[in-house]
């Protein structure tokens, strides 16, 4: 399947993807506040997403709470650092557009199967990172707001989770 070979092709090349993401997070406009974080740091935090990317993708369950949770967490470390909110959604932006662009840029789609498959695996990585900048915003908000006790409550997480995968996958 091409979805695998799309995450091959991702994991062969997860060094390149962080260096060209690292320089663009660094240099960018929008994106100020993450050219005063060293490169490993970086390194880490996007190779974290695309791995998570990866896991999301092959999961037969699109909910995934635990997806949900992280990114939470995410939004309230980065808020603790200081970051903008726009910065930290910019730079999930970036970790988008820079897979994406390096997917089509190795020239594996060469059918109309292909493309409508990789239409298809583009959907999915924008709806993963679509619920990654909302629970990056939960979490941020949290941080701002005082409104860690929402947050703790059992049900809020899988409620949010519901909402959010209900209107990407609605009928």
């Amino acid at each position: 399947m091409l979805y695998e070979k799309f995450i091959r092709l991702v994991e062969d090349h997860a060094e390149s993807l962080t260096q060209e993401w690292i320089k663009e997070v660094k240099t960018n406009t929008c994106t100020t506040g993450y050219s005063k974080i060293e490169d490993a740091i970086l390194g880490v935090r996007v190779f974290d997403v695309y791995k998570r990317l990866g896991e999301w993708i092959m999961n037969t369950d699109p909910a995934d709470p635990k997806t949900a949770e992280h990114f939470i967490k995410l939004g309230r470390e980065r808020a603790n650092e200081k970051l903008k909110n726009s910065e930290v959604v910019y730079a999930l932006i970036l970790a988008r557009v820079v897979l994406w662009r390096h997917i089509v840029g190795q020239g594996i789609i060469n059918s109309t199967m292909d493309m409508y498959q990789s239409l298809e695996f583009y959907q999915k990585v924008n709806n993963f990172f679509d619920k990654a900048v909302y629970f990056v915003a939960v979490g941020f908000e949290s941080v701002n707001n005082n409104d860690q006790e929402k947050l703790k409550k059992d049900d809020f997480v899988d409620k949010a989770v519901k909402g959010v995968t209900g209107w990407f996958y609605h009928k």
